[in-house]
């Protein structure tokens, strides 16, 4: 699915397909991302599960590639197999930003996001060799994953989005690449249990007008600063509140703003990014 100017997505770590990798999944991530020409928000449960299916909530979903760039993911983002793993996508994603910095490219953001697409397709199809039967339990409505890679560059916003999709003719993946553009002022959306981010959003419902009142008086209390990201915060927590499949999403809400200054977390639990 594209991101146009608003993006939330739905982050999977996949778990161990064999033992010997203590893999992650977070099958009930939302992630909310609002973007604009001046600034970015983003705001992540930490709720996955490990290999016995026991509940976690201390998973870090925001990549911090550098004072001004984050990456994050839709899709499965680590394939163990045989004890190894056979793709990591967050391990790439900081790898090709690496080697995109060395470029002295002006478009660092989207040299690594092409440098990306194009190792994980060569990891997955490899992996489709090594672990088929794996490889295709991977796949979410023909896509193994979607990486973005947001901040700043050239001075200015910046999104770009690389589905990893499995093409049936081919039996093989595959890399469409997006580049997105931003508006003046923020907005804010969601995927992955999006179901009541979407709701509040459009603002049509009675529970939708209710929660955007609310948040009217609240936010008088909040620096103009932190209203962008503390709504999007906000958005984390009604999903873990009211969602159907609310037990999926939960724990500590990272969450951070990118703007011409760098990068402000203005919460994140211990262990992630610094």
């Amino acid at each position: 699915m594209k991101i146009k100017v608003i993006a939330v997505l739905f982050l999977v770590i996949a778990r161990s397909m064999d033992a010997g990798i203590g893999a992650q999944s977070t099958t009930g991530t939302v992630v909310v991302i609002g973007w604009s020409r001046t600034k970015i928000v983003m705001a992540v449960d930490s709720r996955g599960f490990d290999d016995t299916e026991k509940y976690r909530d201390d998973i870090c979903k925001i990549v911090r590639l550098d004072d001004h760039s984050v990456f994050t993911a839709s899709g499965n983002i680590i394939h163990a197999y045989r004890g190894r793993a056979l793709w990591d996508a967050q391990k790439e994603a900081s790898n090709a930003f690496t080697g995109a910095q060395k470029t002295h490219n002006p478009r660092v953001l989207k040299t690594a996001a092409r440098s990306w697409g194009d190792n994980m397709v060569v990891r997955i199809n490899q992996a489709l060799k090594e672990d088929p039967t794996g490889s295709q339990h991977m796949l979410d409505k023909g896509i193994f994953l979607t990486g973005v890679f947001t901040g700043f560059e050239k001075g200015s916003t910046a999104m770009y989005q690389v589905e990893i999709v499995f093409e049936p003719a081919t039996q093989r993946a595959k890399q469409n690449f997006y580049t997105e553009h931003s508006t003046v002022t923020v907005q804010l959306g969601a995927l992955g249990r999006n179901e009541i981010v979407n709701e509040v959003v459009a603002a049509k419902t009675h529970f939708a007008k209710a929660e955007h009142r609310k948040w009217i008086a609240a936010e008088r209390n909040i620096p103009l600063r932190d209203r962008d990201v503390r709504w999007a915060v906000r958005l984390v927590q009604l999903t873990m509140q009211y969602h159907p499949q609310k037990a999926d999403v939960g724990g500590p809400i990272d969450a951070l703003e990118i703007t011409r200054r760098g990068i402000r977390w203005v919460q994140r639990k211990p262990g992630c990014n610094p």
